[in-house]
């Protein structure tokens, strides 16, 4: 069995063909690196700079009011999503836990059915339905 067959799932991370067809000679290849660099670089210094605005509570009125805004809208949806979590661990005696938050009701768990492929392995795909 390849890499590439199931169980493993061909990403873009793994996968030099991605590479190949995309980046055709070294010097494409130098180019797009130095242009995502000069990107990269400009973002870094904003956030740079940001950061220091915000450590010395020195943001114009504006930029607080609008992260104040921003927060109001969307900081109820980000704290509702990351009580959603399913949480995975192990007990002392080595057992795998699954905690599911109540506020998941609505959810049913199941599994696509490919328990066991190949044969003597155990593959469990969990799926969630809403």
């Amino acid at each position: 069995m390849s890499f590439f067959e199931f169980p493993h799932t061909r990403t873009y991370d793994t996968d030099l063909g991605w590479l190949i067809k995309t980046v055709h000679t070294h010097d494409e290849a130098i180019a797009l690196l130095d242009d995502w660099a000069e990107h990269a670089e400009i973002r870094i210094k904003d956030l740079e700079t940001f950061k220091n605005l915000l450590e010395n509570g020195t943001l114009p009125p504006a930029v607080k009011n609008a992260l104040m805004e921003w927060a109001a809208l969307n900081i109820p949806d980000l704290i509702g999503a990351a009580i959603k979590t399913v949480f995975f661990d192990l007990t002392p005696d080595g057992y795998l836990r699954i905690t599911i938050p109540d506020s998941w009701d609505d959810i049913t768990f199941g599994t696509t059915g490919l328990d066991t492929f190949p044969p003597g392995y155990n593959y469990g795909h969990l799926t969630l339905s809403y």
